[in-house]
């Protein structure tokens, strides 16, 4: 999530999307305690802290550390700390905050089996665990009622997602796949205040926690749930802007060749030969596409245009808000995966859906991951391994087993020449639930955490739970 982008099953794996989450019991009570996997099967690694900490293993021994030690896994069961064998599990405690290799947690750290090496699991309560969430969420600098409504926001979908991983040994990833998570690296006065003053509150709705995805920019309106993920939720439908965003993503173009266009569609499951036309389907009031009817030389398909962005890529066809054109080649405009230039940003982008100020190939691995195209394992040892990110995602590409959409055949035609389309668009990011970009707008002309809320969230309730 990094300055905000969200938010779960690939949808380059499939071709339609159910809107399922893991849903934990909601109970009210005292702060609950989070397992946090930071690193998943490392056979080796720094611990350090400011001052002196200890490890017990299983059975009780323990080894006092003065400042820093390096641990290696010899076989399954135990590790090595030095000439000290320790076996697993190992918890590990300090007066300061605890280092893995150079992020820092707060809480304790927790070293368990994972086939040849160790999960490094951080424990620790909702609170400490959002302080080093919000700032990868958004702007710490944006105004302060935004803040609180993202605080708000994190901590319901952490509640919500307790045990999500629990087959792994730990409740939450810190990766898109949960929410990123960068510990004490992360933490940011301003965030740290408007996660003080909402402690405990959450959103709920019909006395359960609410799902509440959120995104960089709706482009004027947000999307209902259904036409991106599928499902039905009464909160989380359609809603338009009452005021304009300000975002620096307000409009954009991009351009692609008919065979990039093809290659992306068959990745999906389709393929219809050439492409003739595409023609958005039931496109709403304000411009938003759920869905294209793709006409090619051997066929036409309707094809979700939330999968045809995760598959084109999300940083180059931004949002579902567009018009199309199409133009003869020799008319192009230079195409592909190149875009017209966008707006500098005046504050980094927020959202959570795959909006981030990174590289391109790491916005692929960032969408791929919100779609669940990775295990865990390997969005972990991608995180540890930035060099085997391409190896992963051509990986994640390969594994295509999409069960077909349907195909309407048509005679076989002759090829068409080589067309490039050309989309005007909207805005950033999924569209679902709260747009980062309009809730800033919101702020800014004096509106409330619960009205921002209320607006993109309609009928659910803020509640303190602890």
């Amino acid at each position: 999530m990094m300055y905000a982008h969200r938010t779960f099953r690939n949808v380059l794996l499939v071709a339609s999307f159910v809107f399922i989450v893991v849903l934990a019991p909601f109970a009210e009570g005292a702060e609950k305690t989070l397992t946090v996997g930071v690193a998943l099967d490392v056979t080796q690694g720094t611990l350090s802290s400011r001052s002196a900490f200890i490890l017990t293993d299983r059975n009780g021994k323990k080894l006092s550390v003065p400042r820093s030690v390096v641990f290696s896994v010899p076989k399954p069961g135990t590790i090595l700390v030095g000439k000290t064998s320790l076996a697993l599990p190992v918890n590990i405690s300090g007066k300061s905050p605890l280092t893995f290799e150079k992020t820092a947690y707060r809480g304790s750290l927790r070293l368990t089996q994972n086939k040849s090496g160790v999960n490094v699991i951080n424990v620790i309560g909702v609170e400490g665990y959002l302080r080093g969430v919000l700032k990868m969420e958004v702007n710490p600098q944006w105004p302060f009622e935004t803040l609180k409504a993202q605080a708000i926001i994190a901590r319901t979908y952490a509640l919500k997602h307790v045990g999500r991983h629990r087959d792994q040994g730990f409740d939450l990833c810190a990766t898109q796949h949960c929410q990123v998570y960068r510990g004490v690296n992360a933490e940011d006065p301003r965030s740290d205040k408007a996660i003080s003053v909402t402690k405990g509150m959450v959103l709920t709705y019909r006395g359960e926690l609410a799902l509440t995805p959120y995104h960089s920019d709706s482009g004027g309106v947000t999307a209902d749930v259904s036409s991106v993920w599928g499902g039905s939720h009464e909160y989380l439908q359609a809603r338009e802007e009452p005021f304009a965003s300000g975002s620096p993503y307000a409009s954009w173009e991009s351009s692609f060749s008919e065979r990039e266009l093809a290659d992306a569609i068959r990745s999906l499951g389709v393929n219809v030969g050439s492409i003739i036309s595409l023609i958005p389907e039931n496109k709403d009031p304000r411009g938003r596409v759920p869905r294209l009817l793709v006409e090619g030389t051997t066929g036409k398909a309707s094809v979700s245009t939330h999968q045809l962005r995760m598959a084109l890529g999300p940083t180059v066809l931004r949002s579902t808000v567009f018009e199309i054109s199409a133009s003869p080649r020799g008319n192009d405009v230079p195409s592909a995966t190149s875009t017209f230039p966008a707006p500098t940003p005046a504050s980094p982008p927020t959202g959570s859906d795959t909006n981030r100020s990174l590289t391109s190939g790491e916005d692929l691995v960032i969408a791929l991951t919100q779609e669940g195209a990775f295990s865990t394992e390997e969005l972990m040892d991608m995180l540890l391994h930035p060099e085997k990110r391409q190896d992963y995602v051509q990986k994640a590409l390969s594994r295509s087993k999409r069960p077909s959409l349907p195909v309407v055949p048509v005679p076989e035609a002759p090829a068409m020449p080589g067309k490039t389309f050309h989309f005007k668009g909207r805005g950033w990011g999924h569209g679902v639930g709260l747009s980062q970009w309009g809730a800033k707008s919101m702020a800014d002309r004096g509106w409330t955490c619960t009205q921002i809320l209320d607006h993109y969230y309609p009928g659910t309730s803020t509640k303190k739970v602890y």
